[in-house]
């Protein structure tokens, strides 16, 4: 926070305003395509909008790991959907039925609830299923790959550490800064000087 308040060369406050811009960026950061949360969930989460400026100079990334939290969840949720939908209707999905998929939903309406939200997943599912299909792979085969991605998939969930979601948090400040001032985790800078140097 002293580094972004005192060193960058906007020098923008900490207040509700750019408390207000981090949100909307780390909400953006963790589901920019408007699928895990539900419109409950934004609504209930709409308490940190004017806060979190306070709370980071406080020290406090309560709100970080809150948010993350009901993110991590609903994400856990998804991929089971899908791998529900893979183990028990993925065979007898009908590829003539006539239904359409927003492909960009940034700037889509969160889901309105659960039942929203399978449609969406159950759609998605069935796109990239039909996209295997018009390559000539039997679904057998297609079932078998779908449900590896997204087994793997919980698997890496389950490997998110304290220090990404801390990572994605001041990212969110740093960003309403400007698109270029970035926070480094440790592990993400000793990586980045390992690319950099290309030597270990």
């Amino acid at each position: 926070v002293e580094q972004l308040r005192n060193g960058h060369y906007l020098r923008k406050e900490f207040d509700d305003s750019l408390s207000s811009q981090a949100f909307d960026h780390y909400l953006e950061a963790l589901d920019n395509q408007r699928m895990y949360f539900l419109q409950s969930d934004i609504d209930a989460l709409e308490k940190y909008r004017y806060t979190l400026d306070d709370a980071i100079r406080r020290e406090d990334v309560d709100p970080a790991y809150a948010i993350f939290n009901i993110f991590q969840q609903r994400m856990g949720e998804r991929l089971n959907f899908l791998i529900g939908e893979i183990d028990n209707h993925l065979l007898t999905y009908d590829f003539t039925r006539d239904e359409t998929i927003e492909l960009d939903r940034k700037d889509a309406a969160w889901p309105r609830d659960q039942r929203d939200q399978d449609d969406l997943w159950r759609k998605r599912l069935k796109s990239a299923a039909l996209a295997m299909r018009l390559n000539d792979k039997p679904m057998t085969e297609i079932r078998e790959l779908l449900s590896k991605r997204y087994r793997n998939r919980l698997k890496q969930m389950d490997q998110t550490k304290s220090e990404d979601v801390f990572q994605t948090y001041v990212n969110a400040f740093a960003s309403a800064f400007d698109p270029h001032t970035q926070y480094f985790s440790p592990r993400t800078s000793q990586n980045f000087n390992i690319n950099m140097s290309l030597s270990l």
